[in-house]
């Protein structure tokens, strides 16, 4: 059986050593535990500055370290399986801290100081975990923290639990406006796969990241042929894109056309792409 290497941290030359019984590969590792210790790190599909990039790992989330040559560590996130090339130098080896906290907001800049008005050293996205070293610290009324990874955090960005939304297309609707950056899942930069699997960790799902995946697995598939048997949330697919059912006809997406988070009508998009009902792949989250 074919293994995806966007999941699965195989190359002819060395392969993860759980996979031994079902890939051969010239060595094998273990893999070292490491975490992101930038706010967005670009995942790569080669060990050079020109590949095509295919996502990026979060500030705090945990990987493997399989390689790392040249300045680059082929790594495995434990988030979401996904494996590919990243700056070696933007990651934390060894488990880390256990987080106190969760970025509630969107994303919350990571300051020089304990001051607004100071350099922002770095950009935490939304649920990114962090280790509060330090609170009690003020500047003109607002709270801050200090993080065990150095620099500094107002204290309203942050909650104990991460943060989570009433439903799929609320969670969604958070990034209305967000520009679309392709391989992008934050605030600052989203595609179309990246919206929906953000949004389902608002509700404490984990769900693959690219879009053929999450047609595969995500909830149960759906017969869908009038405006009327889509419900809210359900999710739209057409070939390389996919869409959130907000309701009322409309949906929220990531949209390459204006390069933005969108909410649109179902019906006008289709007609301007060219689709019917029949077209779609619908699948509804349990």
């Amino acid at each position: 059986m074919s293994l995806d290497p966007r999941l699965f941290a195989v190359r002819e030359d060395l392969a993860d050593l759980t996979l031994r019984a079902r890939f051969r590969a010239t060595r094998y590792a273990e893999g070292r535990p490491a975490r992101v210790a930038v706010g967005l790190l670009p995942v790569l599909r080669a060990p050079q500055p020109e590949a095509a990039l295919d996502t990026f790992f979060h500030y705090g989330e945990a990987v493997r370290i399989f390689d790392e040559a040249g300045g680059y560590a082929w790594c495995q996130s434990a988030r979401d399986s996904y494996v590919g090339y990243v700056d070696a130098a933007a990651l934390s080896t060894g488990e880390g801290p256990k987080p106190t906290h969760h970025i509630a907001s969107l994303g919350a800049y990571r300051y020089a100081e304990a001051d607004l008005r100071s350099p922002a050293i770095d950009f935490l996205p939304r649920h990114a975990p962090v280790m509060v070293a330090q609170t009690g610290l003020e500047c003109r009324g607002t709270p801050y923290v200090w993080l065990d990874g150095g620099g500094f955090l107002p204290e309203r960005c942050l909650s104990a639990e991460p943060p989570r939304s009433p439903d799929l297309a609320a969670a969604a609707s958070l990034y209305l406006g967000s520009p679309y950056l392709w391989g992008g899942r934050s605030f600052l930069g989203i595609d179309c796969s990246g919206l929906v699997q953000e949004a389902f960790r608002d509700l404490g799902v984990a769900v693959p990241r690219d879009t053929d995946m999450q047609c595969d697995t995500i909830g149960t598939p759906v017969v869908v042929l009038r405006p009327t048997d889509l419900y809210r949330n359900d999710l739209i697919y057409i070939p390389g894109h996919v869409m959130v059912c907000a309701g009322m006809g409309n949906v929220i997406h990531a949209s390459g056309d204006d390069m933005t988070v969108r909410q649109d009508n179902l019906a006008d998009l289709m007609r301007r792409w060219g689709y019917g009902f029949g077209d779609l792949k619908v699948r509804r989250p349990r």
